[in-house]
């Protein structure tokens, strides 16, 4: 089961219901993406959710992407790293922010890192800075 994109996709489901202050259903969701040439149904979107479909195809995560309003590298699949893997990456961050930021956020849970991510993204917004994907990947 693909249970990380159903988190990302739980979380945008949040976002925009914070963003818009009322409830977002699968149907809704469902008729915007049949709306642009994606056609699902609300009992699929229910199970991406949850993530009971083990297989979301490219197409469709660009679309899902599209009708959140979100970069679509925000619903690509991105192996968690063990706790030692991670310790070894913040260890060579140069930036002492970065590498403190990065310690306060390990061990943080999927769905909290995932909310963190947002909320950088938010803030890089705000700031004036460019989108994500015109900066270092790392």
């Amino acid at each position: 089961m693909d249970r990380d994109f159903g988190t990302r996709l739980t979380l945008a489901f949040e976002m925009w219901e914070r963003r818009y202050g009322q409830p977002l259903s699968d149907q809704t969701v469902a008729a915007w993406l049949t709306a642009i040439g994606r056609p699902v149904t609300p009992d699929y979107v229910q199970r991406l959710r949850t993530g009971h479909i083990a297989i979301v195809p490219p197409e469709l995560r660009s679309a899902i992407a599209q009708v959140f309003g979100v970069d679509p590298g925000f619903f690509a699949y991105l192996p968690v790293l063990s706790h030692a893997q991670d310790a070894a990456v913040l260890a060579d961050l140069d930036n002492p922010t970065l590498r403190r930021l990065g310690r306060v956020a390990t061990g943080l849970s999927m769905r909290t890192m995932l909310y963190l991510e947002s909320v950088a993204d938010t803030l890089r917004r705000a700031d004036g800075l460019p989108p994500i994907n015109w900066t270092a990947q790392i």
